[in-house]
């Protein structure tokens, strides 16, 4: 199904350069970090300012389904976007959001069940945690660009990145510790949280485009 192992700073590399060469491709998370922004403070407001916490739990689930609704619909959009540019096309952000916004149902089966497996693996000592992590990292990519079920791109994904576990490890790791870098600019007084949401949003960004570039890359996905 695909070449063994990649370069893991190939990928990074690469995947920085298509967020460098095509700035649009930040704006679905951009949308996505707003959305998120916006529905943590309103939960806030809404626990603090309703008495009657019957009426606030519900109006606060409600606001994080919503949340998390966009967010798997935007996450769904990035192996578009990255195979368009892959392909030397402009990314097309409509047309990656109705395609992504008709896989809805898939997409949220497949992060749930992802989220469950690995939280369930993460309580058993960790280790088996981070092998769910490797194994079903590219679920999102398998499940668009190969127009699979949740199970079906989750099956896709740990095979293509069975004899990557490493390399993909490794791939979460650094991005992990660019969001940990990131979170540190939210100490500089005053505009400290602002450069903190800019810096991120990149790297939100580029752990999306990595994502997808990689698959798309070594997988070699039909009609890719």
């Amino acid at each position: 199904m695909s070449a063994k192992g990649f370069g893991v700073g190939e990928a990074l590399v690469s995947s920085f350069k298509i967020l460098l060469k095509n700035p649009k491709i930040i704006i679905p998370q951009l949308i996505s970090s707003l959305i998120f922004t916006f529905v943590w403070g309103l939960n806030i407001v809404l626990l603090a300012g309703l008495e009657d916490w019957f009426l606030a739990i519900p109006l606060n689930l409600l606001l994080l389904v919503v949340g998390f609704i966009v967010y798997t619909v935007i996450s769904g959009m990035y192996p578009l976007l990255v195979k368009d540019v892959v392909n030397d096309i402009s990314p097309n952000l409509s047309s990656a959001a109705i395609t992504a916004f008709k896989k809805i149902i898939s997409l949220i089966a497949a992060s749930v069940l992802v989220s469950i497996i690995v939280g369930i693996g993460m309580m058993l000592f960790v280790v088996p945690g981070l092998i769910f992590v490797t194994w079903f990292f590219y679920t999102i990519p398998a499940l668009i660009l190969e127009d699979k079920g949740a199970l079906e791109a989750m099956s896709a994904s740990r095979d293509f990145a069975r004899d990557k576990k490493l390399n993909t490890l490794a791939v979460i790791i650094l991005l992990g510790v660019a969001a940990l870098i990131s979170s540190l600019f939210y100490l500089i007084p005053y505009i400290g949280p602002l450069i903190f949401f800019i810096i991120s949003l990149l790297v939100a960004t580029w752990a999306s485009i990595t994502q997808s570039y990689i698959y798309i890359k070594y997988a070699k996905p039909t009609g890719v």
